[in-house]
């Protein structure tokens, strides 16, 4: 769970970076903390995720994306998926790849994941458009 000094820090770091309505933590006193975020992507489609806070920062977060994410085909997209960068569901709601188990460090920011997932959502319009599974725009980290 996120020490008081951290959390402060990662506000800080959101308060600068992103607008104060596009952004809220939730549940910080209970077992189940949050971050609701929005992203919006170039296109100007917003997407809202849900970071899990429960072992953050030690261990990378789940992030739901709450919007329903279909493929190309109006398949959702709930199943593990390494070519799409899809870790499953969870209460109906796609989980998305954002860091390896491997590539985590407790150093990464909130603010960090935001962008990483951001970038997923540029990738996942992109594969909207051309078909293309979002691994063939954004590779796997070793």
């Amino acid at each position: 769970m996120m020490s008081p000094l951290r959390l402060k820090k990662e506000q800080e770091v959101l308060a600068e970076r992103v607008p104060p309505n596009m952004y809220r933590f939730e549940g910080l006193n209970s077992f189940s903390p949050y971050l609701l975020i929005a992203a919006m992507t170039n296109s100007g489609k917003v997407y809202t995720l849900k970071i899990h806070l429960e072992t953050f920062p030690e261990n990378v977060p789940q992030v739901e994306v709450l919007n329903p994410i279909r493929d190309k085909k109006g398949k959702k997209l709930n199943e593990v998926s390494g070519q799409m960068h899809v870790l499953g569901s969870l209460h109906g709601h796609t989980l998305i790849c954002h860091y390896s188990a491997a590539s985590w460090t407790p150093q990464v920011s909130l603010y960090k994941i935001f962008i990483k997932c951001r970038l997923w959502f540029e990738m996942y319009e992109e594969h909207l458009k051309t078909g293309y599974n979002i691994d063939t725009f954004l590779k796997h980290q070793s």
